[in-house]
């Protein structure tokens, strides 16, 4: 029970496949308090309480559109409200459309940039200023991407943004550090959530092996596995780690380079 009495937040964790649930799932099996947050899917949300509640931990849903700085801020004071004190923040919710660049429609940018830049921004501020005020530390994990690291034909905006984050991230760890606030980063490859059904890349049985042939562990990641390592950032092993990565990637990144 590595996280035991701490409470965290995940945003994006309304999915039945979702990395936000599978985030959740571990925090919560190491006896973290855990807030499940979405844009909508009430019921959804409620499910994952249910989840978290019988693995014996208290659970919290919140409905909030993060590219709302005001709904941003409220959620962070129901948190606290709640449980008395933040101490994990896990900016996880991303969106994502696969469009050639000469296809790319004003939409699509302001739908990405929104969520996965501004919405993450927003997070990351609400949390760092109550840890700030509550003064006792703190822990935030970004889930950015192999994206940040590796270009993908049709995804020139999504990669964008997480290579921004990446940027991101780290000059806030450097930022957040003497409040002893650590900020970090796990990077998924492809995982079999329902974000990446629409792939063009998978959207075919010889799409799958072309993409399984690119991972050399020969599988998608599992959103479980993911949380497993927002769970080595949150703990005290991570004590003495900020500005850094974990990549969850089974390997995809080297079969690239």
């Amino acid at each position: 029970m590595k996280l035991k009495g701490k409470v965290a937040l995940i945003t994006g964790a309304a999915g039945d496949r979702s990395i936000g649930r599978g985030i959740a799932l571990a925090l919560a099996a190491e006896g973290a308090n855990v807030v499940v947050n979405d844009v909508a899917k009430a019921d959804k949300l409620r499910e994952r309480v249910a989840e978290m509640e019988w693995l014996g931990v208290e659970a919290m849903p919140i409905v909030a559109d993060i590219t709302d700085e005001k709904q941003v801020d409220d959620m962070v004071a129901k948190v606290v409200d709640r449980f008395g004190h933040l101490d994990i923040v896990c900016p996880n919710a991303g969106v994502v459309t696969w469009e050639p660049f000469l296809d790319i429609t004003p939409r699509s940018v302001d739908f990405m940039l929104g969520v996965n830049l501004k919405g993450t921004f927003d997070v990351c501020h609400a949390g760092a200023a109550q840890m700030i005020k509550q003064g006792h530390g703190g822990r935030i994990i970004i889930t950015t991407s192999v994206h940040a690291e590796m270009p993908f034909a049709d995804m020139a905006i999504y990669g964008s943004t997480k290579h921004a984050l990446n940027a991101f991230a780290r000059a806030l760890a450097i930022e957040l550090a003497p409040h002893n606030i650590t900020v970090n980063q796990i990077q998924p490859g492809w995982v079999r959530s329902a974000i990446n059904d629409p792939s063009p890349g998978v959207g075919s049985i010889q799409g799958m092996r072309e993409t399984l042939q690119m991972i050399p562990l020969g599988r998608p990641g599992k959103a479980y596995e993911l949380g497993r390592a927002v769970v080595h950032f949150a703990s005290d092993d991570a004590s003495y780690i900020t500005g850094t990565y974990l990549r969850v990637d089974g390997g995809l990144i080297l079969s690239k380079y």
